[in-house]
């Protein structure tokens, strides 16, 4: 267990110096041809945040985009809205990640204010939960200063259609580390699934019309 709270905390610090990283440079505008790896072609139980993000600019806190300059997605009346799905979640037997999955899709479906439309004239938005993490209650308490945090993540991929290339692809994080005693793992975590599904909407609905 403490070995896998250390690979979730070594995880966590990288995603987090590269979003700040991100926030201090001036984003740049990728041309056309500019090739991503999707979420899509990991394997299972594999994601590596650190080469998805790449190429991508800070859209907000703890959000990062990466958007195609030649994608008028404000055109677009209608969207076919899919599940996230953990299948890229790390292997691990202290938890079930599934209430924290269908806690995030309730929010994100609730929360997102598109029309809804399965048609060949709509664009598809797919999306995966990457990191879902309770973290350490016990280094929260005795270690602070950031040690034992929760931590959150989704991947979301828009596809305009008949395309096979997303035109927009969008990474939010979240995490948290307060609490009496360390704080609770499971009420944390639940809010940090909700927080991502909160920002991951109101970034879909600022770039497409509705």
């Amino acid at each position: 267990m403490v070995k896998k709270s250390m690979q979730y905390l070594i995880s966590a610090v990288v995603v987090i110096a590269l979003m700040t990283g991100c926030a201090s440079t001036p984003p740049s505008t990728p041309s056309v041809e500019t090739t991503f790896k999707s979420f899509k072609d990991y394997p299972d139980h594999t994601f590596n945040p650190r080469e998805y993000i790449q190429g991508m600019s800070r859209g907000g806190r703890n959000i990062l985009i990466w958007q195609d300059p030649s994608a008028d997605l404000k055109g677009y009346r209608c969207a076919n809205v899919t599940k996230f799905g953990g299948r890229l979640l790390p292997e691990q037997s202290v938890f079930s990640y599934d209430p924290y999955i269908k806690r995030f899709d309730l929010s994100f479906q609730s929360c997102l204010k598109l029309a809804r439309e399965d048609s060949e004239n709509a664009l598809r938005i797919d999306g995966a939960v990457v990191e879902c993490n309770p973290g350490s209650r016990a280094a929260r308490y005795w270690v602070g200063m950031g040690a034992g945090k929760a931590g959150g993540a989704v991947v979301c991929e828009v596809y305009e259609p008949g395309k096979s290339q997303p035109c927009m692809r969008i990474y939010v994080r979240d995490t948290a580390s307060s609490g009496m005693f360390g704080g609770n793992s499971v009420a944390m975590l639940n809010h940090i699934v909700e927080q991502v599904a909160i920002r991951l909407s109101s970034v879909l609905e600022a770039r497409i019309a509705h």
